[in-house]
C-alpha cells in the first residue's frame, strides 16, 4: 500500500514538473510570437500595399489573443502549484515561468522594507 502511494506521489510530481516545463516553453514561445508579429504584418503590409487600419487592426487583435492565452498558461501552472502544494503538504516547490520573476521579486520587497 505505501509502495503505490509512493509510485503515484512519484508519478505525479515528474507530471507536475514536466507540464511545469512545457509551460515554460510556451510562455518562451508566445514572447517571440510578440516579437515576430509586428514585423511579419508590417512586412506583409508593405509587399501588399494593403490598409494600414485593417493590418492595425489585426495586430491589435493578435496582441490581445496572445496575452490572454499567456494569461491561462500561468493561470492553469498557478493552479498546478496550489494543487500540488496541497496534496504534498508544501513540500513541492516549483521555479517561476519567467527567468526574471525572481529578482523582480527581490527588488520589490526590498523597497517595500526601505519604506
Amino acid at each position: 500500500m505505501a509502495q503505490n502511494q509512493d509510485n503515484r506521489y512519484k508519478n505525479l510530481s515528474l507530471y507536475a514538473h514536466e507540464l511545469h516545463e512545457k509551460n515554460k516553453k510556451r510562455v518562451k514561445v508566445s514572447g517571440i510570437v510578440l516579437v515576430l508579429l509586428p514585423v511579419v504584418l508590417g512586412l506583409i503590409r508593405w509587399l501588399t500595399d494593403s490598409d494600414k487600419t485593417v493590418f492595425l487592426f489585426i495586430w491589435v487583435l493578435c496582441m490581445f489573443a496572445v496575452a490572454a492565452y499567456l494569461v491561462s498558461v500561468e493561470y492553469l501552472d498557478h493552479v498546478l502549484q496550489r494543487k500540488l502544494k496541497e496534496l504534498t503538504d508544501g513540500d513541492e516547490e516549483f521555479d517561476s515561468l519567467l527567468d526574471g520573476e525572481e529578482l523582480v521579486t527581490r527588488i520589490a520587497r526590498r523597497k517595500e522594507v526601505d519604506e
